[in-house]
């Protein structure tokens, strides 16, 4: 173990032998502090990290001893997700996070009967408590899992958080455009930005998985990050509207830590959002930096590592601090 740490260090090393370093220091990071968060998320067992700044790279690790290159998201897509609602809403092809989920889901009978809203679905408080036994992620065929569920509660009660919200949130998506989610995701994200090496999964009956799961890269999840920090916009296009960003990164009335599918942290000295999933696969987004982080993590799956316990205020603190304030 001592010794492949040492290699990973070595890595690291030979990374900041190149010009990005030079490269990092004319948008004012700073790199002692870049050297320790590198150093930092080796030992989280992070097998990729990017970071960006004023949309420039200035900072980005791989671990060799990870062959793969490709980043499952995890939960980290259910934000795109949101996007992907918030395009569909600009483009008049869903009226408003207010509209009734029945009125293009009809299927859902239960949560037709409880009146559960859109909104509800992007904010986790449509009702659905977290399933025990891993819940949709166990089931073969998701959408016809989800259909049957039955509101816990009534809307708009409390936060719970739900894999099964956002599945179903996918496919009033697909009815309400008569498309796909592949299709959809292509022409509202994926197209737009670039991302190329980017492909949504399907389960067992071949429906599309939209709260977890999408094979990604992390120069491609790196796109959605700027997107975000630009307010919707990118190469001079915009993507979604600026309002929909400002929503999605705003405090849900029954969770401030939380927006449209986004974690919010309103607490450090330097507001953040991120979307994240399992084994801290994520995107942090600093607005007040102009800056982005990007963390793979795919092949130390040990319990350790799993837990994540390196999360917390001590990372956000050591990543807001790689960029020098001022001019």
């Amino acid at each position: 173990m001592k010794h492949l740490f040492t290699h990973r260090i070595a890595a690291v090393l030979l990374v900041w032998g190149f010009p990005g370093l030079a490269f990092a220091q004319n948008f004012h990071a700073d790199t002692a502090q870049i050297r320790q968060l590198i150093t930092f998320c080796q030992h989280s067992m992070a097998d990729e990290v990017l970071l960006l700044h004023h949309n420039q790279p200035i900072a980005h690790w791989r671990n060799p001893d990870c062959d793969s290159v490709y980043m499952g998201t995890a939960s980290m897509v259910k934000s795109w997700t949101g996007l992907v609602l918030g395009c569909m809403i600009d483009r008049r092809l869903i009226g408003s996070v207010d509209d009734p989920v029945c009125q293009y889901l009809p299927e859902w009978k239960p949560g037709c009967e409880k009146d559960v809203r859109i909104r509800h679905l992007l904010t986790m408080s449509g009702g659905l408590n977290r399933r025990g036994g891993r819940g949709v992620l166990s089931k073969a065929y998701m959408n016809a899992y989800v259909l049957q569920l039955s509101p816990d509660t009534f809307p708009d009660i409390r936060f719970s958080y739900s894999n099964e919200s956002v599945q179903l949130l996918g496919m009033l998506m697909e009815k309400a455009a008569g498309k796909s989610g592949d299709q959809l995701f292509r022409e509202c994200l994926f197209e737009p930005l670039g991302m190329d090496s980017t492909t949504l999964t399907r389960d067992s009956a071949g429906n599309v998985i939209f709260y977890g799961g999408c094979r990604t890269t992390v120069e491609d999840a790196a796109q959605v990050g700027q997107l975000m920090l630009n307010k919707g916009l990118h190469n001079g296009r915009q993507i979604v509207s600026a309002p929909w960003i400002a929503r999605s990164v705003s405090p849900s009335d029954r969770a401030p830590y939380y927006g449209f599918l986004w974690w919010l942290d309103n607490q450090s000295a330097h507001k953040n959002y991120a979307a994240t999933g399992d084994l801290g696969q994520m995107t942090i987004v600093f607005p007040d930096l102009e800056l982005v982080f990007i963390r793979r993590q795919q092949c130390d799956l040990s319990p350790e590592s799993v837990a994540m316990r390196w999360m917390g205020p001590d990372f956000l603190a050591l990543l807001s601090s790689t960029v020098k304030e001022g001019k």
